[in-house]
C-alpha cells in the first residue's frame, strides 16, 4: 500500500487539481462532479451515426467498430518490484479495406495511482469510426512506500514508447507508421507529453532524480518490442503538462491541447513557483507559447472558465481532434 504520509506534495497534487491527473475535478455546476470517460463495456452502445458522403479520418463514415480487448503489448516491473503485464485495447472500423491506417495511442489519467485503459472507450470508439485505428492502453502505476512520481511519470513513457514499438513492429493491424499520434487525459497526457519533448537535448534541465533514473533505464526503457521505431508525428494533449515547457524544441511532434483555463495547472501552480524542482508541471497555457516561438505547429483549444475535467463536457471536442488529425496526415 502506497504510504502518502511520507510524500506531502504527492498528497497536494491528487486532492487539487493537479496536472497528474484527478478524474474528480469540478464541472461548471460548482459541486458537482465529472465521470471519467469511461463508456460501457459494449462498443456498440458507442456507435455513432454515420455522416452520409462524410470524410474519412474526420467524419464517422463507419456504423461499426471492432475492439480487440487486453492485447499484451510488453512487462516491466514497478517501483515496488512485482511484474507487471502490459496490455491494451484495439479498436479499429469493420470491414476496413484500407491497408495503411493513422494509429492513435492513448493513455487514462487518474493521478498514477489510478484508472484503467478502459476510460477511453468512447474517444477511441469515435476514432475507429472515422478510420483510425486507435490503442488505450494500460501502463505501470506509482507502487510500493518508495515509489516517487518523477520517475513513474518516466516508467509510464517507457510503457508507451513500447505501445508505439509493438505496432511497428506488427503487420497486423495495418498501421501507417508515418502517422502515429500519442495522448491521453491528465497524467495520461504528461505521459504523451513527455514522450515527446523531453529528450536528451534537455536532460540536464531536468532534476537529479529524473537524470539518474535515465542513466540507469535510458529513454526507450525495456517494457518491450526493443529495436523498432518508436517516431510518433503528434500528441493529443488534454489537461497534461511538461515538468518544463520549455523542452519543447523546433522540428518535435505536431500537438494538439484541450485545457480548461480554470485548471491550477493551466499554466503553472503557485506552489511550483516557491519549489521549482518539485512534482509539478507547466501546462498547456505556458506549453503552446513555447511550441509558437520554437516553430512547432500547434493548436490550443482553451475552454475558458472550466477546470480539470473540461474535456468531458466539451460536445465538440471529439469532432476538433479528429479535424485536427486528418488536417495533418
Amino acid at each position: 500500500m502506497f504510504n502518502y504520509s511520507k510524500y506531502p506534495r504527492f498528497i497536494h497534487l491528487l486532492f487539487t487539481l493537479t496536472i497528474l491527473g484527478l478524474i474528480s475535478a469540478c464541472n461548471r455546476n460548482e459541486g458537482n462532479e465529472i465521470e471519467p470517460d469511461t463508456g460501457p463495456k459494449d462498443v456498440s452502445q458507442l456507435v455513432n451515426p454515420v455522416t452520409p458522403n462524410g470524410t474519412r479520418y474526420q467524419d464517422l463514415v463507419f456504423a461499426e467498430v471492432k475492439a480487440t480487448r487486453d492485447v499484451v503489448y510488453g512487462q516491466n516491473t514497478d517501483q515496488a518490484g512485482a511484474n507487471v503485464t502490459l496490455k491494451m485495447n484495439i479498436f479499429e472500423p469493420t470491414n476496413d479495406q484500407v491497408l495503411n491506417r493513422p494509429l492513435v495511442i492513448l493513455a487514462h489519467g487518474g493521478g498514477f495511482t489510478e484508472g484503467t485503459k478502459e476510460d477511453f472507450d468512447s474517444l477511441a470508439t469515435s476514432l475507429a469510426q472515422s478510420g483510425y485505428v486507435a490503442a488505450t492502453i494500460g501502463y505501470r502505476l506509482l507502487a510500493g512506500d518508495q515509489a516517487n512520481l518523477q520517475t513513474g511519470v518516466i516508467d509510464a513513457v517507457h510503457d508507451m514508447r513500447a505501445a508505439v514499438r509493438f505496432f511497428t513492429k506488427d503487420t497486423q493491424y495495418n498501421i501507417d507508421t508515418q502517422n502515429i499520434f500519442i495522448g491521453g487525459f491528465s497524467a495520461g497526457a504528461v505521459t504523451a507529453l513527455h514522450y515527446a519533448y523531453f529528450d536528451q537535448a534537455n536532460l540536464a534541465t531536468a532534476s537529479p532524480t529524473i537524470q539518474n533514473y535515465i542513466a540507469s533505464a535510458g529513454f526507450s526503457g525495456t517494457s518491450g518490442h526493443s529495436g523498432a521505431s518508436e517516431t510518433v508525428k503528434g500528441v493529443i494533449n488534454i489537461a497534461g503538462g511538461l515538468f518544463r515547457a520549455n523542452w519543447v524544441d523546433a522540428g518535435e511532434p505536431i500537438l494538439y491541447s484541450i485545457h480548461g483555463t480554470a485548471d491550477p495547472n493551466y499554466t503553472k501552480e503557485p506552489e511550483a513557483i516557491n519549489n521549482p524542482n518539485g512534482d509539478f508541471t507547466e501546462g498547456s497555457g505556458l506549453i503552446h507559447p513555447r511550441a509558437d516561438v520554437v516553430g512547432v505547429t500547434n493548436t490550443l483549444k482553451k475552454i475558458e472558465g472550466e477546470g480539470h475535467g473540461a474535456f468531458f463536457e466539451c460536445d465538440e471536442c471529439y469532432a476538433e481532434i479528429r479535424a485536427f488529425l486528418a488536417k495533418h496526415l
